[in-house]
């Protein structure tokens, strides 16, 4: 099975990607920093771009059977009331996007880790 993982880069996120790649799936991360991908493996294809950019969130979702995101709202540290670095809508932007394209490529599963 194939899935597309958002927010592969997190602290969440790499736990789950490396879980999904150990279970044998094939796995879309559609990250803004790909060298921040550590693994290596012929299940891995990484995207470059924002999953606020809609063209390309479809295009990582080509033949996926489900969505796994550990999307979250950055901040510019771990300071928890430090200024944002996403919108404050991000995470409900990207909700929208992906129910929309969900239904367009008929997609079984959408799954979100949030805090």
């Amino acid at each position: 099975m194939k899935i597309l993982l958002l927010g592969a880069t997190g602290r969440t996120g790499k736990l789950i990607l490396e879980e999904a790649l150990n279970q044998g799936y094939e796995v879309n991360c559609l990250v803004r920093e790909p060298k921040k991908i550590k693994e290596n493996n012929n299940n891995l294809r990484v995207f470059k771009d924002s999953p606020e950019h809609i063209s390309e969130l479809e295009n990582a979702i080509k033949d996926c059977k489900g969505i796994i995101s550990a999307l979250n709202i950055s901040r510019k540290s771990d300071f928890p009331w430090s200024k944002l670095r996403t919108p404050s809508t991000f995470l409900s932007d990207i909700m929208k996007n992906l129910i929309s394209l969900s239904e367009k490529n008929g997609l079984e599963r959408i799954i979100v880790c949030a805090a």
